[in-house]
């Protein structure tokens, strides 16, 4: 009869002890990662889940390598590699378009997230429970926050379809420049005698809307169409 040691090779922590540590980290990254699902964000539930706990394990076999090391052995020196390797994660969910940049909360999340394994897989479980509520009520309240902000100020991608002409796209611009709102043809398309040009620009709703009015009503325009 054989008896399999469940635990692997011999630690310096009871094998408990660290089961309790993953189920926090799985637990917490869950828990922060629900919010980023229900915003639809590309780094879900699932996704925050596993960094978590991934971060964690290496942060436990960080420290088991170094405690049975012949020499003095630093627990951090493979640990440390997930602040540099997590960094390409994050950079992956980063969309950057001319006026504005996409993901950046969802990166520092992922990187926030790597920490605090790192944090749970050593022990400071007391810190990090803190820290995850602090993540929580920063990603919830502040981007209600944010939300009510974006209501005076938002991003906005049109495209408007003219009848070729010289000097169209200049009295487009025109408008653009009476409401002082910056942008540029973004892409003219040219087709026949239809043209379509796309322009991205930052404005408030209600200058959007009136932009949006002028131009429909311009001379050789035959429509706007909000991308």
């Amino acid at each position: 009869m054989y008896i399999i040691d469940l635990g692997g090779a011999a630690m310096t922590e009871p094998l408990s002890s660290y089961l309790t540590r993953l189920i926090i980290a799985l637990l917490i990254g869950g828990a922060i990662g629900l919010e980023r699902e229900f915003k639809g964000k590309p780094a879900g539930m699932r996704t925050n889940m596993l960094i978590c706990v991934g971060s964690c394990l290496i942060m436990i076999i960080s420290i088991e390598i170094a405690a049975g090391a012949v020499r003095t052995a630093d627990p951090g020196r493979i640990a440390a590699q997930v602040v540099t390797g997590i960094g390409f994660l994050g950079a992956g969910t980063i969309i950057r378009s001319r006026f504005h940049i996409v993901g950046l909360t969802t990166a520092a999340t992922i990187w926030t997230l790597s920490a605090l394994g790192l944090a749970i897989g050593a022990g400071y479980i007391v810190l990090s429970v803190i820290v995850a509520l602090l993540i929580t009520i920063t990603l919830v309240f502040i981007g209600l926050a944010e939300e009510k902000l974006d209501t005076k100020r938002s991003y906005h991608v049109i495209q408007v379809s003219i009848d070729r002409g010289d000097g169209v796209i200049k009295q487009l611009m025109a408008h653009f420049e009476g409401m002082k709102i910056r942008s540029e043809a973004l892409e003219v398309i040219r087709s026949g005698d239809l043209w379509r040009a796309t322009f991205e620009y930052a404005s408030s709703q209600e200058k959007h809307r009136e932009l949006v009015e002028r131009l429909s009503s311009s001379s050789g325009v035959k429509g706007v169409t909000e991308l």
